[in-house]
C-alpha cells in the first residue's frame, strides 16, 4: 500500500510539473506579425516590475535597449537600472536560423537560448544565472514575448528553480522615435 500511495504520490508530481504548456504555433494568426530583427533593431525603452510567488512585486526597474541586425545576429545590448538603484548591463546576441528559430546568448545566459516565432509571438526560453540576495542562482526563464502595436510588446517571463514557480518579470517594451 505504502509503494502504491508513493508511486501515485510521484506520478501526480510528475504530471503537474510537466504542466499543460502553451505552443508558440497558437498564435500563428495572430496580428500584427511580429519580425523580431526589425522590432529590436534602433532604440528601445522597457518598464517592468519582478514578482515573487506570492504575486507580490519585489523590484521595478527601466531599461534603455538598443539593438542593431546585420542580415544574420540581431545586438541588443540592454541597460537596467533597479528600483535599488543597482545597475546592470547584457548584451545579447541573437541569431536567426534558416527554419526561422533563433539561438541566443548573453554573459549571464548558461548555454544556449532557444527562440521561436509565430504570429505576433516570439517564445524564447534559457537559464540564467541571476543575482539573488548576495549571491547567484540559476533560473530557467520561459520568456514570451507578445507584440500589441507595431512598436508596443509585451512581455511576461516564469521563472522556475528545479522545476518550481520562483518568481513572474512583466514589462513593457516601447520602440523610441
Amino acid at each position: 500500500m505504502r509503494y502504491a500511495l508513493s508511486l501515485f504520490f510521484c506520478s501526480l508530481v510528475a504530471f503537474v510539473l510537466s504542466g499543460c504548456g502553451v505552443s508558440v504555433q497558437e498564435y500563428k494568426n495572430e496580428k500584427p506579425p511580429l519580425v523580431v530583427e526589425d522590432f529590436f533593431s534602433g532604440d528601445l525603452k522597457a518598464f517592468g516590475v519582478v514578482a515573487e510567488r506570492s504575486g507580490k512585486v519585489i523590484k521595478r526597474f527601466s531599461c534603455d535597449m538598443r539593438g542593431s541586425f546585420d542580415g544574420h545576429t540581431l545586438v541588443l545590448d540592454e541597460d537596467f537600472t533597479w528600483s535599488d538603484g543597482s545597475r546592470q548591463k547584457r548584451v545579447w546576441r541573437l541569431t536567426k536560423k534558416a527554419n526561422g528559430t533563433f539561438s541566443g546568448t548573453a554573459d549571464d545566459v548558461i548555454g544556449e537560448a532557444f527562440g521561436e516565432v509565430s504570429g505576433n509571438t516570439f517564445h524564447l526560453v534559457y537559464d540564467l544565472s541571476a543575482p539573488v540576495n548576495g549571491s547567484t542562482t540559476v533560473l530557467h526563464v520561459d520568456d514570451w514575448l507578445y507584440l500589441v502595436t507595431d512598436s508596443v510588446i509585451m512581455n511576461h517571463s516564469e521563472l522556475t528553480k528545479f522545476g518550481l514557480h520562483a518568481a513572474d518579470v512583466f514589462l513593457t517594451i516601447q520602440k523610441k522615435g
